[in-house]
């Protein structure tokens, strides 16, 4: 009996030695199918395997590392931050564990930590496209657009095939009005392997900021093939349908964007002010109502809205909506040079004058603004002022002022 349990206990000895040394080679066996599922984008059955690598063998980094990979892919951004940190702690050396550990970071909000990681990963490897292009990304997430370009520049620098890069480095040109800038970009991409509809609608967007509308119409209708739904390119085609003057089209796209989404504020706006521009000023300005009851400080649609009032001589109901739009943006120049004109065709001259007063404070040379001040002043009996006013509109180039000139102040023309 005792030789029995004997031989027992040495098999059992010879069985756990013969498992404890294969275990490494288990461990690798199932990292390296992990790896393989990792690959074919099967994250679920990926994890598996890298759950049972580490647990056969928890002293290898790349064993972290992917599986941080994994959770990462599975959008389970605090368990993989939590991998990439125990992989650091294993080898501290790579550059990689740093930038993943980055962006997890990043993903979470954490942007200081984020820096940080992003920083270390350049540090330890100053040619790592990838790790410029993700502080580009990070620095983009918090605002700091130029540096963002200096890092995307730099990671175009090092890997030319990087088209994300592109990508974003034409975001970040666009968040600082270099719209041209952005559209040289998106040349590139949709040269390249990624003329994807995204890329064409985001550079016809682009288009229609530097007010190139048949080419953004180009690029809109070439990326609603792709996307025949989305609203943002529906309605910013819109936009740029009217202003070629093509307003039956416009009207018929953003009917459709308002399909796709009936709550969209913008599709709203644009279509009245394609209305606005045809002529049909009830029917823009219940488009505009209805912007603006989406979007209570929706400023174009309350100035458009204004204009349309004007247009059907309610102009107590169009100074309303002009001193919604200043209240919102006391800048908004066209909306005193309104609100002036419905006050003096009211017989209000002595409250348009100051409106005039803005204008021309913001915009010295605008003949038009003087003309119409000399009106008013006229009409609340400021004669030499309002002959000053017909002069210098006069001067600038405004030929109706030279009548009234003739009419008004004869001395002072002699």
């Amino acid at each position: 009996m005792k030789r029995t349990v004997v031989i027992l206990t040495g098999l059992i000895i010879i069985a756990f030695a013969a498992y404890t040394l294969l275990k490494p080679r288990m461990a690798e066996n199932n990292f390296r199918a992990g790896l393989q599922l990792l690959d074919s984008a099967k994250y679920e059955l990926a994890l598996e395997k890298f759950n049972r690598a580490i647990k056969l063998n928890p002293k290898r980094y790349d064993y972290y590392f992917k599986r941080g990979v994994t959770l990462a892919a599975l959008n389970n951004d605090s368990l993989a931050l939590a991998d990439f940190s125990t992989a650091i702690g294993i080898d501290s050396t790579r550059f990689e564990l740093y930038i993943e550990r980055g962006v997890s970071h990043r993903k979470l909000k954490h942007y200081t930590e984020a820096m940080a990681d992003l920083n270390r990963a350049i540090v330890l490897n100053d040619s790592s496209s990838k790790a410029y292009y993700q502080r580009g990304l990070l620095n983009a997430a918090i605002m700091e657009f130029e540096q963002a370009i200096k890092d995307y520049n730099r990671s175009i620098e090092l890997d030319g095939s990087n088209l994300e890069a592109f990508y974003s480095r034409g975001e970040s040109l666009a968040n600082l009005a270099d719209f041209k800038g952005a559209i040289a970009d998106y040349d590139k991409m949709i040269e390249g392997a990624n003329a994807t509809p995204e890329a064409y609608k985001k550079r016809g967007i682009f288009k229609l900021k530097i007010q190139d509308y048949n080419g953004a119409i180009a690029d809109l209708e070439t990326a609603l093939k792709g996307l025949p739904n989305d609203e943002e390119a529906l309605y910013n085609l819109g936009e740029a349908y009217a202003n070629v003057q093509r307003f039956d089209d416009a009207i018929k796209v953003l009917d459709k964007a308002i399909t796709v989404n009936p709550k969209l504020p913008l599709a709203y706006g644009v279509k009245g002010g394609a209305l606005l521009r045809k002529g049909e000023f009830k029917q823009a300005m219940a488009a505009f109502s209805k912007a603006i009851e989406l979007k209570p400080d929706y400023l174009k649609a309350y100035y458009g809205r204004g204009v349309a009032r004007a247009f059907q001589k309610d102009y107590m109901g169009s100074i309303v909506d002009f001193n919604k739009v200043l209240s919102i943006d006391p800048s908004y120049v066209q909306a005193y040079y309104n609100r002036a004109i419905s006050k003096a065709i009211m017989g209000n001259h002595k409250e348009a004058i100051p409106d005039y007063d803005a204008i021309i404070k913001a915009d010295p040379k605008n003949a038009e603004a003087y003309y119409n001040r000399g009106i008013s002043k006229m009409n609340v009996q400021e004669f030499k002022s309002g002959c000053d006013d017909f002069r210098k509109a006069l001067e600038l180039g405004y030929k109706p002022a030279e009548q009234m000139v003739n009419i008004y102040c004869p001395k002072e023309n002699k």
